[in-house]
């Protein structure tokens, strides 16, 4: 190496640039004309958040001065075992060990965790994940020294990558698949029968499925009697229990508390034990104050159904506004739209400069396969605001794809 040439890190050298670093490149232009500009683009949520966790942190200030246990406060425990069991309708037992209900400090710490301690060896090195998909499954694949698998999920599929597409020999080489339902863009929701192909290759082949189910309180009005069941509600049933499983819950969307920085693991004994291990090592503990306010907002449904009725409100207003054009579906969860526009970059820069809404191309939240990314012709629209701002964004947005003669 020359003495003028800089070390570098080859993992870093893999990853790509964030989506939104790609976005704030892509719309470096003058200030739209169109005031107010509306962002659309990014899905933290904006919803008011329960005023009892609010006050629960201010009365709680003095606890910063402790260093919180890593394994959570009893009543977090309490707390966060109780909604596992409310929510999905499964015994406790099944996660009867301490180190197998931990809090972490939101799920993207938690899903770049357990990557790492994914099974590995000799033969072990492909992690996969859906097609698009949220960026940090990548990020954690290479920083764990495995090689992504990228697995289309597009409209002919329901945006679930299809199980059965991957062979024998791939599935003995892999460490890890992550999946996330309801989705992260498309909104699709994985049921049973899916779930189970999926854990029954897990156990098959001797990987760890990562479940990302932070939006799974966040679903339309039509799924109100069958609320998104989890990876555990089938993993229970299965004769291997949660062995090879590990599934990740937050409050950034059910609660509208994204800066809490609050989640929690649950899993199998052994990968949840490792879990525990490096995170005692590796892992920022999530303070005492956020882990009190957290079991607040696990033991509390009403604000959920408060904060979901809002969105769904909002998916009703797309709906009116979009009609079938661009192919619109109401996502069966989770807050974004996929819209299929034909040209992702251009089409996100044309709202932009016309209407001074910001959306996120979905070539950026995809990888190129075969000469192609099932992201190319969609954008993403996190409906994440006020619905006085929705009424403002979606008609505008509609009215300058049609002049453009966009359906």
């Amino acid at each position: 190496m020359k003495p003028e040439e800089a070390a570098q890190n080859a993992v870093l050298a893999g990853l790509s640039e964030s989506p939104f670093a790609r976005l704030r490149a892509l719309l470096d232009t003058p200030s739209p004309q169109t005031e107010p500009t509306i962002s659309l683009a990014v899905g933290s949520p904006r919803h008011q958040p329960p005023q009892f966790a609010l006050d629960c942190l201010t009365e709680n200030l003095a606890t910063y001065g402790d260093y919180p246990p890593i394994n959570g406060i009893e009543s977090w425990q309490a707390s966060a075992r109780d909604w596992l069991a409310r929510r999905f309708h499964i015994t406790p037992e099944i996660y009867g060990a301490l180190h197998q209900v931990l809090p972490a400090t939101g799920t993207r710490e938690a899903l770049f965790l357990a990557a790492q301690i994914a099974p590995d060896g000799p033969n072990k090195k492909f992690m996969a994940m859906p097609n698009p998909f949220y960026q940090l499954y990548a990020a954690a694949a290479l920083s764990a020294g495995a090689t992504p698998v990228y697995m289309n999920a597009v409209a002919e599929n329901g945006f679930l990558p299809d199980p059965s597409g991957l062979s024998d020999e791939t599935l003995d080489q892999m460490r890890a698949v992550f999946m996330c339902s309801p989705a992260n863009p498309q909104g699709a929701v994985a049921e049973w029968d899916y779930l189970d192909q999926w854990l029954a290759r897990a156990e098959k082949h001797n990987f760890l499925l990562i479940m990302d189910e932070c939006y799974i309180d966040i679903f339309d009005r039509r799924r109100e009697a069958s609320p998104p069941i989890s990876a555990l509600n089938v993993a229970a049933q299965r004769p291997e229990g949660l062995k090879n499983l590990m599934v990740f819950h937050s409050l950034s969307k059910r609660s509208s508390l994204p800066g809490l920085r609050s989640g929690l693991g649950v899993g199998g004994d052994e990968v949840m034990k490792q879990f525990l291990k490096l995170r005692m090592l590796a892992a920022p503990q999530s303070p005492i104050a956020a882990q009190k306010a957290a079991a607040l907002c696990w033991a509390n449904d009403a604000h959920v159904q408060e904060n979901r009725s809002l969105y769904q409100d909002k998916i009703d207003l797309a709906e009116s506004v979009f009609g079938t054009n661009y192919n619109f579906y109401r996502p069966e969860g989770g807050f974004f739209l996929w819209l299929n526009v034909g040209d992702s970059e251009a089409i996100t820069k044309l709202l932009w400069e016309k209407g001074g809404i910001r959306v996120l191309p979905g070539a950026y939240l995809g990888a190129e396969v075969n000469g192609e990314n099932p992201g190319a012709a969609y954008i993403r629209v996190a409906l994440v605001d006020d619905m006085a701002e929705m009424k403002l964004a979606l008609p505008r947005m509609n009215d300058i794809l049609s002049a453009e003669g966009i359906k």
